[in-house]
């Protein structure tokens, strides 16, 4: 009568144990910091953008406050990026036009700084990272 061994080899549960290491290595690697910024500002760029038409269209001024964990546009509320916050709370008017006067906004995270600084005249901005 032949004899079989049913059980795993030490290779291959080494192999086994090397798959299951590196699947878990995979899934719980951090995102960096700069990947949430670029998330942030493409989210911020929309909402921007959003309210800007809407004032437009609906020839209404719309408030965008600048919170110090967040920002709000009417019912949106967006949060800064992890670790950022704004220490002088503002609130901007978007005219109807789409104006909105210059002004900047500086949030900070230890020893990074962010800036929107709002220009002069048709509601553009820019970011200034520090």
């Amino acid at each position: 009568m032949k004899h079989t061994n049913k059980a795993f080899t030490l290779l291959e549960s080494l192999m086994v144990l090397g798959v299951l290491a590196s699947m878990l290595l995979v899934g719980f690697t951090k995102i960096p910091k700069s990947q949430h910024t670029n998330q942030w500002e493409a989210t911020f760029k929309s909402q921007w953008q959003h309210a800007r038409l809407t004032a437009q269209q609906e020839q209404k001024t719309q408030v965008v406050n600048f919170e110090a964990q967040t920002i709000s546009f009417g019912r949106e509320v967006i949060k800064y990026p992890h670790g950022y916050q704004n220490a002088s709370p503002k609130s901007i008017r978007i005219l109807k036009t789409g104006y909105v006067a210059p002004t900047t906004i500086t949030l900070t995270s230890g020893h990074q700084t962010f800036k929107l600084i709002f220009n002069l005249g048709g509601g553009d901005y820019r970011i200034e990272k520090k």
